[in-house]
């Protein structure tokens, strides 16, 4: 139990001071305001992408006294429960997106007029009411029947005590492939709400076109505000932007730690994972059931005793871990035998409660750790791994890889290929022509032609690209050499080098972020930066520039650091190690646009051969 509390204060120095249920606070309030200006019971008609992040927010319970009796998924059609008992009030709450406004239209005009008459129709756009959206929903003539739009500011929300998530899945592709900077906004004004908080960040480190972008935006925006700004006492010191771009290696790399892995096979979302049931249930019960078992949903947060310990290990230190606190499990439950007076057992009875909570999480973790096994265990995991460890340190990048000639032929996961290819490209600083084409013309014949689209997105993004000898150079391999990136005989049960976290590869943008709080700023990686993808900066803001402290001498140094584009479980992990072992006591709280892996990446980039708007007339 000491053990476990210790843990716990571990975790919360690594975000130091910096309190982050504020956040999940204000999102709560407004969204609260909205729903008293809608009359009667309400019904919620939910964009699909906001449910689970509205779950970190909301409970149902609170919903409900606020007179919600039902929540839907918006649909072209509006559910026949909310006309049968004559809630008053319909509440759509989207994302400002074209395609959610035309089945908004669907929706509406599924009901006839008469039905439409008794229902107040509401609209809360999330995070912004764009101006496109307005215009749509008076093409198709029904601004009318809405009783009131509003804005509802959804920025950053607070996964754990250390971490923040925008939410927004489609940062990399908008900025990156598209050239679209809505997103840019966003991670600004979650910034700004940072800032009117927990004071102006004296000084701000950037890597890569986004985050200088970013910079401006805040810039920007101080200067509409200025003479309004609280006269706050600074709580977090530094602010580093990074641009996913500047490293685009780290997320397509296999993650190897724990919480790395359960992410990476069976999907963490918003805390929270599915699993199949049967593996939580011994043989007996099962049999005894004598049905299917349901899937089973774990939270996954610092609140779980065992996970909040395990979630950073590399996953060969898991077993050894579960066991022993096994071990400490059942000697506490001993002890009871060895209460002889009424103090020894009422002492044993208040650790009862934590002991039986520590003892489930320990018999779910170990199943997770089982079923993560099986999936190293199967397929060709080991192989891949071995072919991503070559590909970073520089092998084998002028010539066609067998592995994944051979990948494409059997039509493994296109995920996974790509993954390799992308990784061969990255690391040699693009691909000769002649491999560039080859690889392009054997995915396509094996998965597809209408792959061409997803080859441009990944050539855009910088993902997959032909050497160009006439380019600026943007050396990996130098960045590898200066960074000391690739690590051998690393310490995976007691790490002392942020590179267990790929097994011997240190994620780039964590190890920038080494540099620059040991190294106080960008000066000593002036030789280095030309070589990254995009500017490097380091700026610092009026107002906040009395409270700039040399990161060596500091004993109290905070930094948030901002991922634009997304950022891996990995990556977290590592940075809380970094900030373990920081010579200057520094502390890190982490943001990002997404929790990504290279598959909910690529996720975004490959085209469906399915994929179609909805013609207009048929909206």
């Amino acid at each position: 139990y000491n053990e476990y509390k210790s843990y716990l204060r571990m975790a919360d120095s690594l975000s130091g001071n910096v309190q982050l249920s504020f956040l999940r606070d204000l999102v709560r309030g407004d969204l609260l305001d909205h729903l008293k200006n809608c009359d009667g019971y309400k019904a919620i008609l939910w964009d699909p992408s906001l449910k689970g992040p509205f779950n970190l927010i909301i409970d149902w319970a609170i919903l409900k006294q606020h007179g919600v009796k039902k929540m839907f998924e918006l649909q072209p059609v509006i559910p026949e429960e909310i006309i049968k008992n004559k809630w008053q009030s319909v509440i759509m709450l989207i994302r400002p997106d074209l395609d959610m406004i035309r089945l908004i239209n669907r929706s509406i005009h599924s009901l006839s007029t008469s039905k439409r008459e008794n229902l107040d129709f509401y609209i809360i756009f999330v995070s912004r009411k764009l101006t496109m959206c307005m215009k749509e929903l008076e093409r198709y003539n029904i601004i009318g029947e809405f009783k009131g739009i509003y804005e509802l500011e959804l920025d950053l929300l607070p996964l754990d005590h250390d971490v923040l998530t925008l939410e927004y899945p489609l940062a990399f592709r908008e900025t990156c492939v598209e050239y679209d900077d809505s997103c840019l906004f966003q991670v600004a004004r979650s910034i700004m709400t940072i800032q009117s908080y927990y004071g102006v960040i004296s000084k701000v480190i950037g890597f890569g076109d986004s985050a200088l972008k970013v910079n401006k935006m805040i810039q920007r925006m101080r200067k509409e505000v200025a003479g309004h700004e609280k006269p706050l006492t600074p709580r977090i010191e530094n602010l580093v932007l990074i641009d996913r771009r500047v490293d685009l290696m780290t997320p397509l790399c296999q993650q190897l730690t724990y919480e790395g892995l359960i992410d990476e096979f069976f999907k963490i979302k918003n805390n929270v994972s599915t699993f199949p049931g049967k593996d939580f249930h011994t043989e007996e019960e099962r049999n005894q059931s004598g049905m299917e078992i349901e899937p089973k949903q774990i939270q996954l947060t610092s609140k779980d005793p065992i996970f909040n310990v395990a979630r950073d290990l590399h996953f060969t230190a898991v077993g050894p871990f579960l066991g022993k606190r096994a071990k400490q499990i059942n000697a506490a439950y001993s002890e009871r035998h060895d209460a002889k007076s009424l103090d020894q057992l009422k002492q044993f009875v208040s650790k009862l409660p934590h002991m039986q909570a520590e003892k489930k999480s320990l018999e779910n973790q170990i199943a997770i750790a089982g079923l993560v096994k099986k999936q190293l265990e199967d397929g060709d995991f080991f192989k891949t791994l071995k072919v991503e460890q070559l590909l970073r340190e520089g092998q084998d990048l002028d010539k066609i890889n067998e592995t994944i000639e051979e990948m494409i032929y059997k039509k493994a996961s296109l995920r996974s290929v790509l993954r390799l290819l992308c990784m061969q490209s990255i690391a040699g600083d693009g691909l000769k022509p002649k491999i560039f084409e080859f690889y392009k013309r054997e995915v396509c014949q094996s998965y597809g032609y209408h792959h061409l689209i997803t080859f441009d997105r990944l050539q855009k993004a910088g993902l997959f690209v032909m050497q160009d000898k006439t380019a600026p150079r943007k050396s990996f391999s130098i960045l590898r050499t200066t960074l000391n990136l690739c690590v051998e005989n690393v310490n995976e049960s007691e790490p002392n080098d942020i590179s267990y976290v790929y097994g011997g590869y240190a994620p780039l943008s964590v190890r920038l972020v080494n540099w620059i709080t040991q190294r106080s700023g960008l000066k000593y990686l002036a030789d280095m930066v030309k070589h990254l993808s995009g500017p490097a900066f380091q700026d610092i803001q009026s107002g906040g520039a009395d409270q700039v402290k040399d990161y060596s001498e500091s004993s109290e140094n905070h930094t948030l650091v901002y991922f634009i584009g997304g950022c891996t479980f990995a990556e977290i992990s590592a940075l809380r190690l970094l900030a373990q072992k920081h010579p200057s006591n520094a502390t890190f709280t982490i943001a990002t646009t997404k929790i990504i892996t290279g598959s909910s990446l690529f996720d975004t980039l490959i085209e469906s051969p399915s994929r179609s708007t909805i013609p207009d007339f048929l909206s």
